[in-house]
């Protein structure tokens, strides 16, 4: 399959003529879209880690403690990172838990150009104003990356139900999987 990306698989024509797919192709789209999850997955968490960090100052600043350092920062991550619950979603085991290199440069770039790794460390010599830009930036990346996932699980939902499809009506078979 050529360069495949999330522009393609929530393109209109994607889903076109499911049903004269052969099977091998069909699952090839499927397994697509489900590495593309993946990245939109790993990109979600790179954001809410950020908008994790920057809340920790924030909340720092209003409980009139001096907001945490990096190396504090550093220290307090895993109770800051875990500090909320998994959002509601379909629940879906992965086939795939990390993307690619490749596809990790290209994800990150995105949160990068809000907030740079290399300025995480700096975050308690922000000003407020500049925290609440911060925030309002990643909130809006996240909404919109979490807005990519809703529509590429529906893309998913329809790929698996074709699937089934077939293999209930006969059209495919469990034994030309195991051959």
């Amino acid at each position: 399959m050529a360069e495949f990306n999330l522009v393609d698989a929530l393109g209109p024509g994607y889903l076109a003529a499911l049903e004269q797919l052969p099977l091998q192709e069909l699952r090839a789209k499927r397994d697509a879209c489900s590495e593309l999850e993946t990245d939109l997955s790993y990109l979600r968490r790179l954001v809410q880690a950020r908008v994790d960090l920057i809340l920790a100052v924030v909340e720092a600043r209003k409980a009139g403690v001096p907001a945490p350092g990096t190396e504090d920062l550093v220290e307090r991550l895993p109770h800051i990172l875990g500090d909320h619950e998994r959002d509601h979603g379909p629940g879906r085991l992965p086939t795939v838990f990390a993307p690619t290199e490749g596809a990790q440069a290209s994800l990150a770039a995105r949160v990068e150009e809000v907030l740079p790794s290399e300025r995480l460390g700096s975050l308690s010599g922000f000003s407020s104003a500049d925290l609440d830009e911060l925030l309002t930036r990643l909130s809006a990346l996240e909404r919109e990356v979490s807005q990519e996932r809703r529509r590429l699980h529906d893309i998913l939902d329809r790929l698996q139900e074709e699937l089934v499809r077939r293999y209930r009506s006969g059209e495919a078979s469990v034994d030309a999987l195991l051959s």
